[in-house]
């Protein structure tokens, strides 16, 4: 999640890069453009200074949307350690139940009892597996008649109070299994929003890049041009050094 961070922050200080090149030298620029654009003067009502601030706007909204849509999946993701761990450790009782009830069965009726009620071989770890033996063990412990001989006189098992301590802890696996399916969904979504924010990001950012880059040319400010042109790395998300320095604070 830090890596995926790291990304989004980048991003902003990116953006950051070319709404502070509008905020700080738009009013001059937008003059140098209808200048330019207009040797004899400037229609009524034509002022570049709107356009410029629109387009700082745009990349900032779109930065904005990015960095709350990051958020948000961030939160989720953050919701997601207690189900796993009631999870694991549903998942560990049950394991114990299976294993503590073949130890019972194997040591008042000999272990030959085990295949009977499907607990021969290893107790399954992974989940689903688990919860297939012991719903098998739980239903011939409920069904089949325990007719085996105890090994010692006077010791015996009820097969029903087994089952319904499997069948107990069960339940309570699926439902924490429910819990963890219904965090990855939830997880998906958010996720899904994270990366058409990216992807929205990514086109905001070349248009106003490109704009600003070429305005800034037309306006006679080279250099300004190039702290805000759009380069390969920032194309890829990742920060120049003018970003990580604050942005464009004047023209040097």
């Amino acid at each position: 999640m830090a890596d995926v961070s790291k990304l989004v922050s980048d991003r902003v200080a990116i953006t950051r890069t070319l709404t502070s090149a509008v905020s700080v030298h738009g009013t001059e620029t937008a003059a140098a453009i209808e200048r330019a654009l207009f040797p004899d003067g400037s229609p009524p009502d034509f002022k570049v200074t709107v356009f410029l601030q629109a387009l700082g706007a745009l990349a900032q909204r779109s930065v904005d949307e990015l960095s709350a849509a990051n958020q948000a999946h961030a939160t989720e993701l953050a919701d997601d350690g207690e189900p796993r761990a009631t999870r694991d450790a549903a998942k560990d009782e049950l394991r114990a139940r299976m294993i503590g009830i073949r130890s019972t069965l194997s040591g008042v009726y000999g272990a030959a009892i085990l295949s009977a009620y499907g607990l021969s071989g290893e107790t399954p770890s992974e989940a689903e597996h688990l919860i297939e033996a012991a719903c098998t063990t739980e239903r011939l412990l409920r069904n089949r008649p325990l007719t085996e001989a105890p090994k010692q006189e006077g010791v015996s098992v009820d097969p029903k109070t087994l089952a319904d301590s499997l069948k107990t802890r069960v339940d309570a696996l699926r439902t924490a299994l429910g819990d963890v399916r219904r965090e990855e969904r939830e997880a998906q979504v958010t996720l899904q929003r994270r990366n058409t924010a990216t992807a929205a990001w990514n086109g905001v950012y070349q248009g106003v890049a490109d704009t600003l880059t070429g305005l800034f040319e037309l306006a006679g400010k080279g250099e300004l041009a190039d702290r805000v042109r759009p380069t390969a790395r920032r194309r890829a998300g990742l920060t120049e050094a003018e970003d990580v320095e604050g942005g464009v604070a004047g023209e040097g």
